[in-house]
C-alpha cells in the first residue's frame, strides 16, 4: 500500500485551501485537545518529557539518569506510578500546574468556542482552559446566565449530568481539583499505568471507562471533531475511543509542525481501504495509520492539517470564527519553573531508594544488565545505610535476576537469604512473595513437588486484608502449577480469579501475564480462537508498557497458536521476534522455547536440516539452565527428526528419555504426545499391539487434560493401528471422530490429515472410489493453502494412484 493511494495532499503553500471550507461558524464542533496546546508562551507548561527528566533528577541515581532517559519504551505514566509508590504518594509534583495560570492564545480561543456551544474534551491536568474561561466570564456581570452554564466534568457523578445548552469542559483523565468551584477531585486522576487500566469493561483494556462513554458519545454526535495538541501515539484510551465512535460528521486533526509558518500549511484527506489489517505492513506513521483506519471504519471525512498549532489558531481559526484574542496577557509575570519548583518541594530520597527506582524501571522494561548493575549497587548502599527493607528488596531482586537468566542455584541462595530477612524485620507480605518466588523457581526446574509445597505455603499465609497484588500472585502461581500437573479445571479457575483481581485494580502488568497464561491454557486444550484472543490482548499491553520480558513470552504463545493452526508464515514471524527479543534481554528460557518452536515449523514444512539445528540449540540451552521440561521437549523433537530420517532405534531411545524425564518431573501436558511418538516407532516396526497400547495410554492422558487436539491426534493414531490389525470399522470410526473434533477446532493441518486418512481407508478397505477422492481433494486444497510441499505431493500421488486403479481419468 502506497502513501499516495490513501492519503491525498489537497494543497499547500500560498495557494493553500480556503480553511473556511473545513471550519465554519455554521458547523458545531467538539474539540479534543492534549498537552501540546499548553507548551507555548505565556503558559509554557512542562511537557511529559520535562516531567520525566525532573523526576529522575531527584528520585534516580545521577549516574543512571542518562541510561534511564534513553529507554525507548519508557512511558510517563509508568514512571509516575513508580514515583508514587516509592516517594510521592499524593503526586504533589502535579501541584506545580496550579502555578501555571496564564492561558495562551489556544486556550482563549477554545474558551470562546465553549461559550458558543462547542464542546471540549481534554486529557490535560493543567487549569489553563479554566483560566481562559474565567477571563472570558469576567466580561459578564456575576448574575449573567453564562456563569451558571460553565461546568467542569471530572468525577464519575459529573458524567451523569446533562450538558445540552451548557458550557461543559470534559477532563477525561481527571483533575486534582475543579478550579471553577473549588472542589477537590484528586481521586479522579488517570496519570499512572494502573489508573489507565482500572474500571475497564471485560476484554477492553484499551478504552475509556464505561461510565464515560454515554457522555462522550453524546458530545460527539453529529459534530465535527477537531483534534489538536495530541500526537496520536497513545493506544491506552484515546485512540481506541476514536475508533469506537461512529457518530461524528468529520474529523480534522491538526498535526503540529513547528516549522510551518502561516500560509504554508499542508492539508491531507484520507481515503478508506478495504482491509485495515493491511496497514500493519506499511511504512505509514502511527498517526497516518490511525487516520486511514478512522476513514475506513467510520464513513466520515478525515483530514490532517500540518501546521504550527498556535499560529494556525491565531492566523486562521480566530478570523474564521471572528474571535478576538484581546484578553491575551501581554506583560507576563515571572512564574517559577518546574525545575525550581521540584528543587523546593521534592521528597528527600535515600541513595538506596533511588537505586530501587532505577532497578524497578530497568527490570520491568527488560534491561536485565542494567537491572543487575543497579540491584548490586542498591544492595551495597542499603547495607551501608542500615536500610533493612531496601536490603531485603535488593536481595530478592538479585534472586529474580538470577531466575530470569536461568541460574537457579544462585537464585535460590538469594531467595533463602531474603526469606530469612523477612523474618528478622517482620515483613509478612514480603514473605508470601518470596515463598512464591521459590515455588516458581522449582516449577521452572520442573520439580513440581517442591513447587506445590512453597506455593501452598504462600497461599496459607493469605488473610482477608492481604493486598490484592499478593492475592493475584498466589492465584496466578497456582494456575501455572495446576496446569503443569494436568489439573486444567483448577488451573483455569485460579487464573480467571487472578485476572479478575488484575482488572479491578488496573494492574496491566499482571493482567497481561494472566492473559498470556490463559492463552497457553486454551492452546493446551486446542481452543485456538480463545487462545489468540487472550494472547493478542496481552501483547497489546506488553507493547504499550514496553515490557520486553513479558513480550517475549507472549510472542512465543502467539507463534505457537499460529503453528498449531498451520499458519506457518505468521507463526515464524512471531517466533523469530520472540527469539530475537529473548537474546536481547538475556532470557535463555525464552530463547530455548522459541528455538524449539521454530524447529517444529521447519520440521513440519520438510526443512529437516534447519529443524535439527534449532532442536540442538534449544537442547543445549535447556541443559545450560537446567530446565528439565525444555530438555524433555528437545529430546522428543530430536527423536522426531531421527524418525523422519528412518533411524528408528535412535528415535526410540530419545522418545524413551523424553517420557522418563516428563514422568520424573510430573509434567503431564506433553506426555500424551511423547507416548504417541514412541508408539509410532512400534508401529513402524510392525509391533502393532505395543503401538496400540501406547496410543491408548496417550489418548487417556489427553482426555484427562481435556486437550481436544490431542484427543483427535491419538484417535487418528489408534485408527491407523486398527487398520494394520484388520479392524477396519474401528479405523473409520476413529478417523471420523478425529475429523469432527478438528473441524470444530478449526485446526486446518488436523482437518487435512483426517481427510487424507479417510480418503485412503475408504478406497483401501471399502472400495468407495468417489468418496475416497472427495476426501483427498478436500485435503489437497488445505495442504495447498498451508503450503506444505511434501503433503501436497503425497496427496496428489494418492489421488493419481486411486484414479489409475479405478480406471478414472
Amino acid at each position: 500500500m502506497k502513501f499516495e493511494d490513501v492519503i491525498i495532499k489537497i494543497s499547500d503553500g500560498p495557494n493553500g485551501p480556503e480553511f473556511k471550507d473545513l471550519f465554519s461558524e455554521n458547523r458545531l464542533c467538539t474539540f479534543l485537545v492534549g498537552a501540546g496546546i499548553s507548551m507555548d508562551p505565556p503558559s509554557s507548561a512542562p511537557s511529559a518529557r520535562m516531567f520525566v527528566n525532573e523526576l529522575f533528577k531527584y528520585y534516580a541515581p545521577e549516574e543512571e539518569i542518562e541510561k534511564l532517559t534513553s529507554l525507548d519504551t519508557l512511558r510517563y505514566e509508568f514512571l509516575v506510578e513508580k514515583v508514587q509508590n516509592l516517594f510521592d504518594k499524593e503526586l504533589k509534583f502535579l501541584d506545580y500546574l496550579s502555578e501555571v495560570k496564564e492561558p495562551n492564545a489556544i486556550h482563549l480561543f477554545l474558551a470562546n468556542m465553549i461559550m458558543r456551544y462547542n464542546y471540549l474534551i481534554t486529557t490535560n491536568f493543567d487549569y489553563l482552559i479554566e483560566m481562559a474561561l474565567k477571563k472570558k466570564l469576567a466580561m459578564f456581570p456575576s448574575f449573567h446566565d453564562y456563569h451558571k452554564k460553565v461546568m467542569v466534568i471530572i468525577t464519575k457523578e459529573d458524567y451523569k449530568k446533562k450538558v445540552s445548552f451548557q458550557f461543559p469542559l470534559i477532563k477525561i483523565h481527571g483533575s486534582k481539583s475543579d478550579v471553577m468551584t473549588g472542589r477537590l477531585t484528586t481521586d479522579s486522576l488517570v496519570t499512572t499505568i494502573s489508573a489507565l487500566g482500572r474500571e475497564r469493561e471485560k476484554g477492553e483494556t484499551f478504552a475509556i471507562e464505561p461510565y464515560k462513554k454515554p457522555l462522550i458519545n453524546e458530545v460527539m454526535n453529529g459534530r465535527d471533531l477537531v483534534i489538536m495538541g495530541y500526537s496520536g501515539s497513545d493506544d491506552f484510551d484515546i485512540s481506541p475511543m476514536l475508533k469506537e465512535l461512529s457518530n461524528m460528521k468529520r474529523i480534522i486533526w491538526i498535526d503540529h509542525d513547528h516549522s510551518r509558518t502561516p500560509g504554508n500549511e499542508e492539508v491531507y484527506k484520507y481515503s478508506s481501504v478495504g482491509d485495515v489489517s493491511d496497514l500493519v505492513s506499511t511504512d505509514l506513521s502511527k498517526l497516518d495509520k490511525l487516520l486511514v483506519e478512522l476513514a475506513s471504519k467510520k464513513n466520515v471525512e478525515v483530514y490532517k492539517i500540518k501546521a504550527n498549532t498556535i499560529e494556525f489558531v491565531k492566523g486562521r481559526l480566530a478570523p474564521i470564527y471572528k474571535e478576538s484574542l484581546d484578553l491575551l496577557q501581554k506583560d507576563i509575570p515571572e512564574v517559577i519553573s518546574f525545575s525550581d519548583y521540584m528543587k523546593e518541594t521534592h521528597f528527600v530520597a535515600s541513595f538506596s531508594s533511588k537505586y530501587r527506582l532505577a532497578h524497578d524501571v530497568f527490570y520491568e522494561l527488560g534491561d536485565i544488565e542494567s537491572a543487575e548493575r543497579t540491584a548490586k549497587q542498591g544492595l551495597q548502599l542499603s547495607t551501608e545505610e542500615g536500610h533493612e527493607i531496601n536490603k531485603n528488596y535488593f536481595t530478592n531482586a538479585m534472586g529474580l535476576i538470577h531466575l530470569s537468566k536461568g541460574d537457579y542455584d544462585k537464585a535460590l541462595e538469594q531467595f533463602e537469604k531474603s526469606l530469612e530477612l523477612t523474618g528478622n524485620i517482620n515483613q509478612a507480605i514480603e514473605k508470601i512473595a518470596i515463598l512464591l518466588n521459590i515455588g516458581v523457581l522449582y516449577q521452572k526446574k520442573s520439580d513440581l513437588k517442591n513447587a506445590f509445597k512453597y506455593i501452598f505455603d504462600a497461599a496459607a499465609l493469605l488473610k482477608e486484608n492481604t493486598p490484592n497484588v499478593v492475592k493475584f500472585s498466589v492465584l496466578n502461581s497456582l494456575g501455572i502449577i495446576y496446569r503443569d500437573n494436568g489439573d486444567i479445571p483448577n488451573a483455569i479457575k485460579s487464573l480467571e480469579s487472578a485476572l479478575e483481581i488484575a482488572e479491578k485494580s488496573g494492574d496491566l502488568n499482571r493482567k497481561s501475564l494472566c492473559l498470556n497464561n490463559l492463552a497457553g491454557m486454551k492452546l493446551t486444550q486446542g481452543l485456538l480462537n480463545p487462545a489468540l484472543g487472550y494472547a493478542s490482548e496481552a501483547l497489546k499491553i506488553n507493547e504499550q508498557l514496553g515490557d520486553l520480558s513479558s513480550m517475549c513470552n507472549t510472542l512465543n504463545t502467539i507463534g505457537n497458536i499460529y503453528k498449531t493452526a498451520g499458519q506457518y508464515t505468521q507463526a515464524l514471524q512471531y517466533l523469530e521476534k520472540a527469539y530475537q527479543t529473548a537474546i536481547k534481554i538475556q532470557n535463555l528460557k525464552g530463547k530455548a522455547l522459541s528455538a524449539n518452536a521454530i524447529g517444529v515449523i521447519y520440521y513440519q514444512t520438510g526443512k529437516l536440516d534447519l529443524a535439527i539445528e534449532k532442536y540442538n540449540e534449544a537442547l543445549k540451552t535447556s541443559k545450560d539452565i537446567g530446565d528439565l521440561s525444555i530438555q524433555a521437549t528437545g529430546l522428543n523433537n530430536i527423536g522426531m527428526y531421527h524418525r523422519a530420517k528412518g533411524d528408528f532405534n535412535t528415535a526410540l531411545e530419545l522418545f524413551n528419555q523424553s517420557i522418563v524425564l516428563s514422568e520424573k518431573i510430573g509434567e503431564k501436558p506433553n506426555l500424551g504426545v511423547r507416548y504417541g511418538n514412541r508408539a509410532s516407532i512400534y508401529e513402524a516396526r510392525r509391533e502393532f499391539e505395543k503401538a496400540l497400547e501406547d496410543y491408548k495410554k496417550a489418548l487417556s492422558i489427553e482426555q484427562a487434560l481435556g486437550n481436544l487436539e490431542g484427543i483427535a491426534t491419538q484417535l487418528t493414531n489408534i485408527g491407523g493401528v486398527s487398520g494394520d490389525l484388520g479392524r477396519y470399522e474401528d479405523t473409520i470410526k476413529n478417523y471420523s471422530e478425529a475429523l469432527s473434533i478438528m473441524e470444530n477446532l478449526g485446526n486446518k493441518p488436523g482437518i487435512a490429515r483426517a481427510l487424507n486418512n479417510l480418503g485412503i481407508v475408504y478406497f483401501k478397505y471399502k472400495k468407495e472410489t468417489q468418496r475416497s477422492l472427495e476426501f483427498l481433494q478436500r485435503a489437497l486444497v488445505i495442504y495447498k493453502e498451508l503450503n506444505i510441499p511434501q503433503m501436497i505431493t503425497t496427496t496428489k500421488n494418492s489421488i493419481d494412484t486411486i484414479k489409475k486403479q479405478a480406471n478414472l481419468k
